[in-house]
């Protein structure tokens, strides 16, 4: 099993160095074509949503991923107070006029699990593949 472990400030411009480095670490390590697609697009949002969320309490964002031969899982955690459960525990679109919640929705969509833990706190994201990833 491979690991990735970062530690990144919490603010809109880590965002992108974050993904770029946990996508790396991905197409690094087998992933490639629609899943590596899916991995940077979810894990873009579950980053913006901490920097956005997390920035007030510490201004930290913990990112740990992990790649075994059938899965790719992370975790990013900020500081964040979180949120109240059922507002992420549904899978249905948010509707037309909806202001919130589309990255949730997309997140789910693009992975195979999406996990929240400490409040909302730390969202765990999962995308498998059909086998080992191709090399």
């Amino acid at each position: 099993m491979r690991n990735y472990r970062r530690r990144f400030t919490s603010t809109y411009e880590s965002v992108g160095t974050a993904r770029r480095e946990i996508v790396a670490f991905a197409a690094a390590n087998g992933f490639a074509g629609t899943a590596l697609d899916d991995i940077e697009s979810a894990v873009g949002e579950a980053l913006a949503n901490a920097a956005e969320h997390g920035h007030r309490a510490g201004g930290e964002i913990t990112v740990n991923a992990k790649i075994s031969e059938r899965a790719f899982v992370v975790e990013i955690e900020d500081r964040g107070p979180g949120f109240a459960r059922w507002n992420a525990s549904g899978s249905e679109r948010p509707g037309p006029t909806a202001a919130r919640g589309f990255g949730i929705f997309l997140m789910r969509e693009l992975m195979d699990e999406v996990d929240y833990s400490s409040n909302g706190a730390c969202v765990r994201l999962v995308k498998r593949l059909g086998g080992s990833p191709s090399r």
